[in-house]
Order: C-alpha cells, then structure tokens, then sequence
C-alpha cells in the first residue's frame, strides 16, 4: 500500500453476503474445478501434557469461533458468483478419540487421515477439532481449517487465543484478549475498493515488467513423466542445518547487509539452476499479507504470495548474486500489495492443469507468530503428522527455526519426484551452504553438489562397461565370421534376389579385386552411390576387404551436397549402379550392378587420397554442419568391431534370424543393419526404397519375411504403427535417433515385442547405450553404455554433476572416432584428449543435455545449442538459416520444430524479407 492508501479508514461490514477476497476468490474457483480436495486444509497439530479440562477447552474452541467470524465462513454461489455468508452463531463439539497404544509414527497416520477429510465450502463449518487422548496427562489437540479462511500466520493467532481463552475457563476469570477493531469481511471489502483504478496500475506495471518474459515452467529432472492434471499427491524430506552453519549464516548476512532468508534463497536458486540447467529462475514465496496492525490479530486468508525472478549468470560469484537477489527482494516486497490472483489474471499465463502458473516452486522462511509454550499448567509443544500427502507445487522448501538451528522441509510432488531424488537434492543443498560460507567468492557454478563417493559412483559403477573384445581385429574378418557360422544360411535378400553367406562374400571378394586395380588401398576413400539394392551391401565389404575407407552416399540427397561430400572427402574412386547420374565425376568410376558385381571400370582424371588419422578407417560419413556445410566424421575399424560385438551381445542378434533394414546408408545406424547380421550368420531383409515410407508396404515385408528384428527412428515406426501393424512376442524393436516418448514406446511394446531404446552421436560410432524398455510409468532412459564406453555427465568447469543433476553428456571409450575430417577448430571445440579426474583417454563433448539417474541409467533432456533432430537426421539449424540467408530478398531467418497436424514433427522457418517476396522464392 502506499501512505494515502494505508491511511484510509477500513469500511464497515454490511449485514448481507459479502465478496470474497482475491485470495479467496481464487481458492473458490479452484474448488468448483477440481472438485473438494484436501490439499487446502491447514493443519494445527499440538501435543498437550498434563491434566486438560476437555470441557473448557470445547468452551474456549466455540469462544474462539464467536471472536472470529472468518471461522463461521461459508461460501455459497449467487448468479454465479461466490459470496462469503456468515453464520450469527456456530458451535463445534470437540471429536474425542482415544489412541492409547498406538505408536508415535500409527498416532502421525491417525492425525494425518483426520486432516485429509475434504471441506464442502457452501455447507461449513469450515474449521473442524480432534482430541486424541493417549493417556490421562497426553492429548494431541489437533485443528484443521480450510486456506480459504486462515493461513500460517492465523494458526499462531488461532492458538494464542485459544489458549487464552482456555485458561480464562480454567481459572474463573474473563479471558485477557484485545479487542478485534475488524473482522475479515471488512478486509475483504476494503482490499476490492482500494485496488484498482491506479493503486491498482501502479502495483500491476511493476510486475508485468518485472515478470515479461519469465519461463513458463521450471523442469527439474523428474524421476516420471509429468501427468496432465495435478493430483498434488505429495511426500515430505527434512534436513537439519547445523547451529553452526546457522551461525556462519547470519554472520554473512550481516556482512553482506541482507537477511538470512535472501542468502538462503540465493543458494536454492543455485540449486534449481544446477538442476534444471535453466538459468531464468523464478521462485514464489509466501508473505504475511497484513499491511496494518489492525490485522495481525485476525484469523483469515490474508497470505500473499510473490514471484521472485533472477537472471543467474553462471561465471559471476555468490558475492555478486546475493547482492542482486538483495536489490531484487526488497523492490519486490515493496510491491507486495498486489494479491497474485490479481496478477495471474493480468498476465494471462497458459493455464495448464499439469502445473502451477508463473512458479512451479516455492521457497520460504517461517517466521509466522507462535507464543503458547504453556496454557493453565499445560505444557503445549507441535505434534507430529505424517505430513506427506499433499503438495501444491512441484517442489516447496520450508525453513522454520528450531534451537538456533535450522530445519528445512522439501516438500514434493510425488507423481513426478521418488523420495530418493529429492533426498540428494537436500544434501546438495546442505553442501552449497556449507561451500558457500567458506568462500562466497567463487563463480556459483564451481560449488560442488556431490560428495567424492557419488562421483566415484558415476566413474566406476555407471560405467562398469569393460569386455575383452580383440579390437584389433579386421572388419572384413569379422563381418566374415557368418560365413563360417553359417555358410549357406541367407545374408541378404532385397525383392527377389538373394544371396547366401558364401555368395555374398564371394561377390565381395571379386569386387575387392576391381576396386584394387581402380586404385583402391589402405586408407584411401571410396565413394558408394548405390540405390537400395543388394549392391550397396557388397560395395561395402569390397571396400572392406581393399582396407580402404567407405564413404556412403544417398542417391535421394540433393546433387549438390553430394558433389560437396566427394570433392571435401578427397574420393577419388566411386561405386555406383547408376553410371549416368556419375557421368561427369572427375575420379575413376566404377559401376556395378545390382548385386554388386563389377560391369566397368572408368579411369578419372583424380588421384584417390588416403586418409590421415591415427589409427585405420573403416568410414567417413556426414553429418550436418552448423555453418551451412556438412562435416565428415572419420570413424576407426576398432570403434566399429567394438560396436558390432556389442550390438550382438546386447540388445542380440543370432544366426538365422532375420534383420529388416530400412536406413539410408548416408545415416550411420545403417552399420549395425547391413554388418551386423554378417557377423553373426543372421540375414538382412533390405526394404525397397518405396517400402521405407509406406506403412502399409513396410507391415506387409515385416510378415512376409518373418523378421526377428528391425531397428527405426520412431518417425518410421510411427508410420508402421499406423498402418495398423503391431509388434508380436518374439520379435526385437530397436528405437534411436531422436527421442522415444512414452506413448510411442506402449504402442510398440503392446504386441508383445521386446522394445530396445538407443542413443549415440556419429561421432560415437552409432549407438553408444542401450536400455531395453520395461514400461511403467518412470521416464524412458537411454540406458547404460555400451561395452568398452564411458558416459561422463559433466557440469560446468567440467566437475562431474552428481546423480540427478543435469550436465553436458560427454562420452569416452573405444567407440570415439578419430574426429571430423579437416576441421581442427572443430575438433578442438568438441573433442578433448583428456579431462583431469576422468579415465584417461579421447573424449567427445555431444552437447547433449542429460543426467544420470538413481538405477544407474542415462536420461536425456534436450540441447545446449540450436541442434535438431527430425525423423533420426541431425539437423544445424544454422545450415538451414544460412542457405535461407543466402536469398538476396532475406535479411534474417530462423529455424525450429513444430508440430505438423497429427503431431509428428516437422521442421519450420520463420524469416524476415527485404522487399515483397512470393513464398514460392523461398522453396
């Protein structure tokens, strides 16, 4: 309020139905939404010992109902809208339940399902007492109100006064309580009068700058997906701060000329920070709402609640932040008149069922009145509840004083949190806090939040990975062990032909002798340009068997980009079965048909290169580039031997089985499609080209050849899906590539099918974990590394981010490759050939965003950077923006995901034009 406003007079209640307060207002329609609940109840649990007078203390509860009219409050509907109506007179009979024997944590149940029983808000009474009488010297006295009519601080005067009056019955005398000047309902009235018109602006312009831009929601890492209407189901964690860090506490605030409560909120916005990796934090708080002494005395809804906001800045110092979170707090509690309802209805936020507007987490400091320690020879101290029922937010701290220490309550939303994530998040905090008062000098990104055996946790258990494979063997030896398991089983078939193990090597081996008189060799790069055809396989293993390089190309990619990918690879030979599309190529060409057996060979004019790297090449392959150019990676024989023997440990593949390919070869998953059944005497079924796309063509090949195993992005089996074909018991469906949601993966899993979730970056060598999928409600992980792979979770300053905690995936171990061809700055920036404190070795920085999980298993989150991922392929936003810029009528572009009409991804560009452009410029 300002001066002129506090110094009004408050209006005289009228004898009729009266309005509700905005706070009130809001909790009223809450209730016709979402029906009665129990999450609004306010609970008073107070131990009694020594000898109680039941009668008087019944008398002293109706007193007190006759004292404050807010307890005879009910809340009835005219036209439409709620009126508050107030009863002459109430009077409640004090419920006697006798609980001797039962146990403290059975007496915290018993309290606990008394409290729970919901209010009816038109029928009242809206207060309800319990007197459970262990012995003759024990009660637990407890009161339960519904929010709409009192609030934290009315708890403390509702029981000051109680025990007053109380004691006033108990000795004879007139109870010594100061006279009530008003009553809630003039609140009520006063607070609709006074705020609006400028008072009203005045309080609304602050925050609507203060709060323009504010994320929506603050997503801590959840242990399950987020359902799609709260059931503010909610458990409860505690942890005691020591007196002495208490002390060390105070002492920085006075240093730093702020309160406890500004340095405590300071360190738990560091926390949401390292947690959710988001850096515009916004934290409600609740405040006590009384502007005027008048009413501090009263019982009601008075409590406001504010929204906090800060910008973290991630290199600046603690020093720095608790100045700013000082600055910031006190101009918004100087703003704190405008009641949030009043704020939610000018901000217009999206309203969700799934979360609470504006902040999703709250944090507070107990500081509401509490006086009674004793009441006519009664000892009164708080009573224990089992408090874990409930939760209005994702996340609520509380922090109450207790003996010159401190104690805080996490209380959490269960249907997203277990017990044992909010656990860490409370230790994380104990140690922020305890960092924090030792050097406030520090960037807040280098406090750490684990201790060293949870790091030792992620380096040694989460990548327990070691087999010992030969890594030193060939490729071509390997993908040649199916000859030999199996020599005359199939290997491949596509339409009508097909070929055995034997047939197929042998065609391989001839072909190996053309590509060798062409120029190929140790190293050297060999383009293949093959549609879909048994060509492309044998291509493949005739480069193999050459100890060259393969370099894949997909015939359906623009000419353009492939024209780049074989002049900046250096190719200077190229396998083909469409010798005319070639026609112009400058290097020696050799053409195939479509088993792969060797029709010509054309000299060129280019000189084929070897590759430099440190170790031999099976591949180099392309992936997009964020400067408008794609970037070759150059993948090593041993990361690719380790990934195959991998794969066929885990998820499995075993002689005879059938493997339906459906990937481009220019996409690196198609190496575990096409070799892996080679190597272990098992049969790849290539789709047709215009099989891949057609759901209805795709389900009929998958039954016609009795296939055992497919491996998609989950845009192709959205399209499988659809044409009504479900997976049956038996058959392995593998999924990466971008990320499996829940509702694809129960639709995949529904037949009966074993569903297998994968994920690695080219960079990796395909897949670099593995999780098989088990359903239920937990958010689908990505698994644990693959053998012979370490998954770091690094935070900033490249510390390991304790479980739970978000960070950047960087991934170690025999699949890395030997970084992207003839772009050292790149390889500078994305791999590092060791980071202190981790297993020394070649790392690569994915720039995905992730966290490891309690079970051990990988969970991902999103992107540092304006990387997309649509039907499996990468895609660099900033290639798309810089051919779009490249139009002369574009100024400026930008690039995104959005949802087509069934809800599959599709990508989107948003650009701003010169001059008057028709879109079809644009295309």
């Amino acid at each position: 309020m300002d001066d002129h406003a506090r110094s009004t007079e408050l209006p005289t209640r009228e004898e009729f139905d009266l309005p509700l307060s905005f706070a009130q207002q809001r909790l009223w329609f809450l209730d016709q939404l979402e029906g009665a609940g129990s999450a609004y109840n306010i609970r008073l649990p107070v131990r009694l010992c020594g000898p109680l007078d039941k009668d008087c203390l019944e008398r002293a509860l109706n007193d007190l109902i006759a004292r404050h009219e807010t307890l005879r409050t009910r809340f009835v509907s005219q036209q439409g809208e709620p009126q508050q109506r107030i009863s002459a007179s109430l009077r409640l009979s004090l419920a006697v339940r006798d609980v001797a024997g039962l146990s403290n944590s059975e007496l915290s149940q018993a309290l606990a399902e008394a409290a729970a029983k919901p209010f009816c808000l038109s029928r009242g009474p809206l207060l309800r007492a319990w007197l459970f009488r262990q012995n003759a010297d024990e009660h637990v006295l407890l009161l339960v109100a519904h929010h709409i009519i009192s609030d934290a601080w009315s708890s403390g005067v509702l029981f000051r006064d109680l025990a007053e009056l109380y004691a006033g019955h108990v000795e004879s005398r007139p109870a010594v309580l100061p006279e009530l000047a008003v009553q809630y309902a003039d609140f009520a009235v006063w607070q609709r009068e006074w705020l609006q018109g400028e008072a009203l602006e005045q309080q609304l312009s602050y925050w609507r700058e203060r709060l323009s831009g504010a994320p929506p929601l603050l997503t801590l890492p959840a242990d399950r997906r987020r359902p799609a209407r709260q059931s503010f189901r909610g458990g409860r964690w505690g942890l005691a701060i020591t007196p002495e860090l208490t002390q060390a506490m105070n002492s920085l605030a006075r240093a730093e000329s702020c309160t406890i409560f500004m340095v405590l909120l300071a360190a738990f916005k560091i926390l949401l920070m390292r947690l959710s990796g988001q850096s515009d934090i916004v934290v409600g708080t609740p405040v006590a709402g009384r502007p005027r002494a008048e009413l501090e005395d009263l019982v009601g809804f008075f409590a406001n609640t504010l929204a906090l906001r800060s910008h973290l800045e991630r290199e600046e110092s603690f020093s720095a932040l608790l100045a700013r979170v000082r600055r910031q707090t006190l101009e918004d509690f100087a703003h704190q008149d405008l009641p949030f309802e009043k704020l939610v209805e000018a901000l217009k936020p999206v309203r969700e069922l799934s979360y609470s507007p504006l902040f999703q987490v709250l944090f507070s400091l107990q500081n509401t009145p509490w006086e009674a320690e004793e009441m006519a020879g009664l000892e009164v101290s708080p009573a224990s509840i089992d408090a874990s029922s409930q939760a209005k937010f994702d996340l609520t701290v509380s922090v109450n004083a207790y003996n010159e220490a401190l104690w805080c309550s996490f209380e959490y939303n269960t249907d997203l949190f277990d017990e044992a994530t909010v656990a860490r998040w409370a230790e994380a905090y104990a140690m922020l806090l305890n960092a924090i008062v030792e050097d406030t000098s520090k960037s807040i990104v280098e406090y750490p939040l684990a201790e060293p055996a949870a790091v030792k946790q992620q380096l040694r258990d989460f990548n327990a990975s070691a087999r010992p494979f030969d890594l030193d063997e060939p490729l071509a030896d390997l993908c040649q062990r199916g000859a030999v398991l199996n020599p005359d089983g199939l290997a491949v078939r596509c339409r009508t032909q097909s070929l055995t193990h034997t047939e197929l090597h042998k065609l391989a081996a001839q072909l190996a002798i053309a590509l060798a008189r062409a120029g190929a060799r140790e190293q050297v790069v060999v383009a293949i340009a093959c549609t879909r055809s048994i060509a492309m396989l044998t291509a493949m293993l005739g480069v193999q068997r050459c100890a060259a390089v393969w370099l894949p190309l997909d015939p359906d990619f623009p000419q353009a980009r492939l024209d780049f990918m074989v002049a900046d690879s250096g190719a200077g030979l190229l396998i083909t079965d469409d010798p005319d599309r070639w026609s112009d190529y400058p290097g020696a060409l050799c053409v195939v048909d479509d088993l792969g057996r060797p029709q010509s060979i054309q000299a060129g004019s280019l000189r084929p290169r070897a590759m430099d790297a440190p170790t031999p090449l099976a591949y180099l392959i392309y992936t997009s580039g964020s400067t408008g150019q794609p970037k070759g990676v150059k993948v090593p024989e041993s990361a690719v031997v380790n990934f195959l023997l991998s794969m066929a440990e885990r998820p499995g593949l075993a002689a005879g089985e059938r493997l339906l390919a459906v990937t481009t070869p220019s996409f690196d998953i198609a190496v575990l499609e096409l070799l892996l059944p080679l190597c272990v005497g098992a049969a790849v079924v290539l789709a047709p080209a215009e099989c891949v796309a057609d759901g209805e063509a795709l389900a009929t090949l998958f039954a016609a050849e009795c296939i055992d195993v497919m491996q998609a992005t989950p845009a192709t089996w959205r399209v499988l899906l659809a044409s009504g074909w479900r997976g049956t018991s038996g058959q392995r469906l593998l999924c990466g590539g971008e990320p499996l949601v829940p509702a694809l993966a129960d639709e995949l899993r529904a037949g009966g099918a074993a569903l297998w979730n994968l994920y690695g970056p080219t960079e990796t060598t395909v897949w670099s974990t593995v999780e098989k999928v088990t359903g239920g409600p937990a958010t689908i992980s990505v698994g644990q590394p693959i053998a012979n792979t370490q998954v770091y979770v690094l935070a900033e300053g490249n510390q390991i981010a304790p479980v739970g905690v978000a960070g950047e995936v960087c991934i170690a171990g025999s699949g890395v490759s030997c970084g992207y061809h003839e772009r050292p700055e790149l390889n500078s920036e994305r791999f590092a050939d060791d980071i202190p404190g981790l297993a020394a070795g070649r790392i690569y920085r994915t720039g995905d965003i992730g966290r490891w999980r309690a079970d051990g298993k990988l969970e991902l989150l999103g992107r540092q950077d304006s990387q997309l991922k649509l039907r499996g392929y990468r895609i660099e936003a900033g290639e798309v923006e810089s051919l779009l810029t490249s139009h002369p009528a574009v100024t400026a572009a930008a690039v995104g995901l959005w949802p087509g009409p069934g809800g599959e991804p599709g990508l989107a560009a948003w650009v701003v034009t010169s001059q008057e452009v028709q879109p079809s410029a644009l295309r």
